[in-house]
């Protein structure tokens, strides 16, 4: 298991956005997507979020959309619930959160940074 940075965004707009350092191993991921995962990758980049998210009709979620939209050009989904943002290393490992959308989510929604 590998400790990495995370952007972690909730639905809940009233929740804030923040950076926080987690065990990116699979129990944390489901505990804070709070479900099974399903995983969306963009270039160096990827996120996931609860796979049964629309199903379920949990809250979608605007502002990784924002995100998603700012960093690519491009939204081809409606993310539902909460989504934990991660880096990827070039052999498909976990890594921290780009500095790059740390940046734009920053100037998008602001963020909070825990320990």
């Amino acid at each position: 298991m590998s400790t990495c940075t995370a952007l972690i965004i909730p639905a809940n707009l009233a929740e804030p956005a923040r950076i926080e350092t987690i065990d990116a191993g699979l129990d944390t991921l489901q505990t804070l997507v709070a479900g099974n995962i399903e995983a969306v990758t963009v270039d160096d980049w990827h996120f996931y979020l609860n796979e049964e998210g629309k199903i379920l009709h949990l809250a979608p979620n605007r502002r990784a959309a924002q995100l998603v939209l700012e960093e690519t050009g491009v939204l081809a989904d409606v993310y539902c619930g909460d989504v934990v943002v991660l880096g990827e290393t070039a052999d498909g490992d976990e890594a921290n959160v780009p500095e790059h959308l740390i940046d734009t989510a920053q100037q998008l929604f602001g963020l909070h940074q825990t320990a």
